[in-house]
């Protein structure tokens, strides 16, 4: 089973369908792949910020190898660390730069894949919205009357009526 963190963007005006169009699901796991292949798993989810940091952390790491006369076994296992760090914590990067998009976490699911994430998410997200109003419920809307305004200065905005 499979933890699942659901993130989704909403924009007024915004219909049930593209709401669910912008529905993300990020699996909450240790990344196998972000372990050997960092810089391009880092690319392949358009994480810019954290591969500038990777990139600037190895050529950091070499300059600091080569100046300071560090064992190449050294700066492995530092490298070896870096790449540790990055599986652990690619959902949550991932999920930082959804945040900045402006997504929202909509909800957590509990899945053996995605395709029934997808399904379980749905089913109860369908059930909780509520079902749209008819024509003949909509309260009448009436027009509202102009403002009355002190002293009869209709064209008046703000706190200086001379402007």
């Amino acid at each position: 089973m499979g933890i699942w963190t659901v993130l989704s963007r909403t924009e007024p005006g915004d219909t049930a369908e593209a709401v669910a169009g912008r529905t993300v699901f990020v699996r909450e796991k240790f990344s196998w792949a972000t372990l050997f292949f960092a810089p391009f798993v880092l690319a392949r989810f358009r994480l810019w910020l954290p591969l500038a940091a990777y990139v600037a952390v190895v050529v950091a790491l070499q300059l600091t190898a080569h100046f300071a006369g560090l064992a190449q076994a050294v700066t492995d296992v530092v490298m070896a660390g870096f790449h540790l760090l990055l599986a652990f914590e690619l959902p949550a990067l991932r999920q930082r730069k959804l945040a900045r998009q402006g997504y929202e976490e909509a909800g957590v699911v509990i899945a053996p894949n995605r395709d029934e994430a997808e399904q379980r998410f749905f089913a109860d997200w369908v059930a909780a919205r509520p079902a749209p109003l008819a024509r003949a419920d909509l309260p009448a809307i009436r027009p509202m009357a102009p403002p009355a305004f002190a002293g009869g200065q209709a064209g008046v905005i703000g706190a200086f009526p001379g402007a």
